[in-house]
This record gives C-alpha cells, structure tokens and sequence, in this order.
C-alpha cells in the first residue's frame, strides 16, 4: 500500500501544479477548445506522470529530486537508537493503518455515490418516455429537473420548457454528446475516486464542465439562433431540480459566467500558444518525480541500493539486519520481510551486512541498483554430556520483535567480539553452564535470546534482557552466563573507534 500511498500523492501534486497553470495562464482565454485540451492532458498527465518517472531512470541536478519514499528510513548512526522504546514504531504502524482505512473510506463513498447516480439515471430513462431524435434518444421526464444530456440521451422535463425555447435547449445538449464531452465526466470521476482527497480534483471538475457548456454556448449560437432569446432562455432555466455529477447539465450556476463569456471579444490564436508552456512544465515534474541516480553538488553520483537480506539456508528474511556503507556514518536495517533501501555515494562504496548469529559480509556497490544477500548462520550450540561441537543453528526467529531493551548502536560496522573468537567463547560457556535440573527433567530444550549492550571498553552495560526464552530457569541460567562473560569482549566499531553497540547472543541448550 505504500508504493500506491506515494503515487497518489505525487498524482496529487502534479494535479495541483497543472491546474494552477491553468488557472493563472488560460483561465480567461476564449479558445474554449485549447482551454478543453488543457484540461484534459492535464487531468491524464497528472495520473501517468509518477509512473512514467518511475520507469524511466533520469538524471537530475542538485536540489531538483522530489523522493517520496515510505520504506525503512536511513539512520544517522552518531544518534544511539534505543530498542526499548517501542512506542514510536507501534504508533507509526497504527497510523498507517488508519491512514489507510480513511483513504479507502473516502474512496469507496465517492465511487458509491457515482454508482448510485448512475443506476438512478439508467432507472429514469426507463420509467420514461423515449424518442428518436436526429440520431440521439429524447428521453421525456415527468419531474422536475433542468435539461441535461446522458452518453447518448438528452433528458428534458415535460413541461418546464416553453416549444419556442425547446429547439435550443435540444440543440445545446447535442452539442455536449457530438463532442463527447461525457467521456470527460467520465475520466475526471474516475481520477475523483483516487484523489478525493485532493481539493483540486473538485476545481479541475467545476473548470471541465464550465468549458463544456461555453462550447455548447458556442456551437448553438453558430447556428443562427439569436443571441439575446438564448441569452434569455438561460436566465428562465436558472432555478432547477438536482445536479448530477455525471451529466452534463443546461446548468443554473454557471448562467452568469455563461453570459459574458458570450459578450468577451475572442482572444487572439496566438493566445493559445501559451498552452505550450505545459510541455516544459510536464518536463520539470517528470524530473522531480524521478528518483534517479543522483548527482551532488560535488560531483560524485549518488545510488539508491535496494534489496533483502535472507538466512543463506532456509531463505528466510533476516528482520533487522544492519546494512552499514563502510567507513561512513551512515546505515540502515532490514524491514519485517528482510527489504532494505539506501543510499551511496558512489560505485567505489562498500556495503557491510552484519547480524548477531551470522556472519559479516562485504559487498561492494559498482554498478548495482540491487544487492540480495544471504546470510551464513555463525552460531555455536552446546550438546551437554558431550565434547564440545560446533555446529550451524538456522532455527527461524519468529519471535525477534518481541519487546526488548537497549542503549547501544544497534548496527556497526564491527560488531563486539568475544576474545579469542567463537571457539572460546563456546568451550567458556560449555565450562560454566549448568543444565538447570528441572528444566533437564521435562527434557525442555532450544534456544535462548539474550540481548545485552558493549560499551565502548568492553564491558556489559546494565543487565542483559531475554528477548525469546525457554521456561524461566533456563532464561535465568543464560543470563547469568552471560554475565559471566564481562570482560572479555572487544567493543564494536564504526568509523576506526569503539562504540556502545547492541547485540543479541543465542545460547543453545540441548540435551545428549
């Protein structure tokens, strides 16, 4: 849904952008026709424009990139990320939630509200009169409402037109259908259901039909009929019945409006010429729409890199891997599907894959856009009663995102290590547990999570956190041998020094 949240939202841009255009350059220009076309490549460019900009890759120059992006920001890695507070990511889900479902709420009653207008009509042409009339259906209402024209049906209300003013209401209807003007209705409805949220979808449709009736206006009167009894047929016509948002109406709201435009002397042709001007404004929006390779001001090229991270055996995606650009302050972790999204420099850049439990991999940028990385599990496993044996532990972590605490960096380009390596860091943990009698007894087995910080000097920074456990003597026993490891670590490292970093450490119990 994000991916359609930033379409719609730069569709609604480029919307507003075009129709201030109009508004300001041709609003008051008489060649109704070019005022029509305006309308009308604006209303379609604006819908095809974010995908365009999309498809295509272009360069752009600094300061002229409009990015819209709703995945996993960049973290400036300067600001320790604190993984206790859980309250910021819960209420970011729920919003888009709620976001979503008003979107969709609003949607669904426009586009109901245009169904139901529609079945009405389809309805009243039915329990009416029809007739053929010069290649168009009559359709003769009982009730009271003001003419109008429907795809290929004029509807007039019996009665409420004097026989001497019938012919130019008749006439000024079949002027909306030659032109087909309905399929405009039809396009601005349809993009009102997606942007109904956007005032500028209400103003393009009020400018659309005010065109729609200056050329019917136009047409009847170059037929011969008088321009004074027209121009008092539309005053006659000024108080009516409902307005339908599909139709096109011999509308009361616009007879003012309808009236002087009848009276202005018509612009110039050349006038028209300043219609070009949307060529090199569609031009600017496709630029900013454009989420290219970048070029900075100083001169180095910028590249977006996206891809996932999964578990190089089952495939699975590793949630909140960190993905550092090496040597750079500057990272990102994987989303809950294992996608993460960041930005370069350059192609000489290196990327650096790291969680606890696996281990790290290097991956430089060059030429790609897309970098999927899986993987190699790094973690030890304690067989009791038996010599000590290493082995790969590829167990999903299903229950990761259970709540936690932290205070440290929770990606560096180097993580805390134990001295010595894994092979002594799993003989000590082999010398100093002790299999919990009761939990030994039930045979309960698996593997604890326990999440601790490393200071900058090595040392374990307040107590060490169950974040996936067992039954509570085995969760008791790994944190205690997790404290028993103080004093051996070597810190994390981002940018040539040590930093507190965050780090989760599995602790695998299993019986002989």
């Amino acid at each position: 849904m994000n991916d359609f949240f930033e379409y719609a939202i730069k569709s609604g841009i480029a919307l507003s952008v075009f129709y201030l255009f109009y508004w300001l350059v041709l609003r008051n220009n008489t060649n109704f026709r070019i005022n029509r076309m305006v309308l009308m490549f604006s209303l379609t460019a604006s819908m095809l424009l974010p995908a365009i900009a999309a498809l295509f890759r272009i360069k752009s120059i600094p300061g002229m990139v409009l990015d819209i992006n709703f995945s996993v920001p960049q973290v400036p890695l300067p600001v320790a990320t604190d993984l206790s507070n859980n309250t910021n990511a819960g209420f970011g889900w729920n919003m888009s939630r709620i976001f979503t479902a008003i979107y969709l709420a609003g949607a669904i009653i426009v586009m109901a509200r245009l169904v139901y207008q529609a079945i009405y009509l389809h309805a009243v042409s039915r329990l009416s009169k029809i007739t053929e009339h010069e290649g168009f259906k009559l359709v003769t209402l009982d009730t009271d409402m003001i003419p109008f024209s429907y795809f290929n049906r004029i509807f007039i209300p019996e009665g409420r037109i004097e026989k001497g003013s019938l012919e130019s209401v008749i006439r000024h209807e079949k002027s909306h259908l030659r032109q087909g003007h309905y399929v405009d209705l039809f396009l601005i409805q349809i993009i009102s259901v997606l942007q109904w949220f956007n005032p500028f979808v209400w103003l393009f449709e009020k400018s659309v039909k005010e065109v729609h009736e200056y050329l019917a206006d136009e047409e009847v009167l170059q037929s011969g009929t008088n321009i004074g009894n027209y121009q008092a047929i539309l005053v006659n016509q000024a108080l009516g019945g409902p307005v339908f948002l599909l139709t096109n109406q011999f509308n009361q709201s616009l007879i003012k409006k309808r009236i002087m435009m009848m009276k202005n002397v018509k612009s110039p042709k050349r006038a028209g010429y300043r219609a070009l001007l949307l060529i090199p404004l569609f031009a600017v929006l496709l630029l900013l729409f454009s989420n290219p390779p970048l070029i900075s001001q100083t001169g180095s090229h910028e590249i977006v890199v996206k891809g996932t991270v999964c578990d190089y055996y089952t495939k699975d995606p590793i949630v909140g891997a960190n993905i550092i650009i090496k040597n750079k302050n500057i990272g990102t972790v994987c989303d809950t599907l294992g996608r993460y999204e960041i930005i370069v420099t350059g192609s000489e850049d290196e990327l650096v894959f790291t969680f606890m439990g696996y281990k790290t991999q290097v991956m430089p940028v060059g030429k790609n856009s897309t970098i999927n990385v899986n993987l190699e599990p790094d973690i030890m496993a304690i067989e009791f009663g038996q010599e000590k044996k290493e082995s790969l532990n590829t167990e999903k972590r299903e229950n990761d995102k259970q709540e936690h605490s932290g205070g440290g960096f929770v990606f560096t380009e180097t993580l805390p290590s134990f001295s010595g390596g894994n092979t002594v860091l799993q003989k000590f943990i082999q010398d100093n547990i002790k299999y919990p009698a009761e939990a030994r007894k039930k045979g309960t087995e698996g593997t604890v999570l326990v999440l601790f910080v490393i200071d900058k000097d090595g040392k374990i920074r307040s107590a060490p956190q169950i974040i996936r456990g067992l039954s509570p003597d085995l969760d008791k026993e790994a944190i205690r041998i997790t404290v028993l490891t103080e004093g051996h670590w070597t810190p994390g490292n981002q940018g040539g020094r040590p930093v507190a970093t965050t780090v989760t450490m599995p602790i695998e119990f299993k019986m002989k």
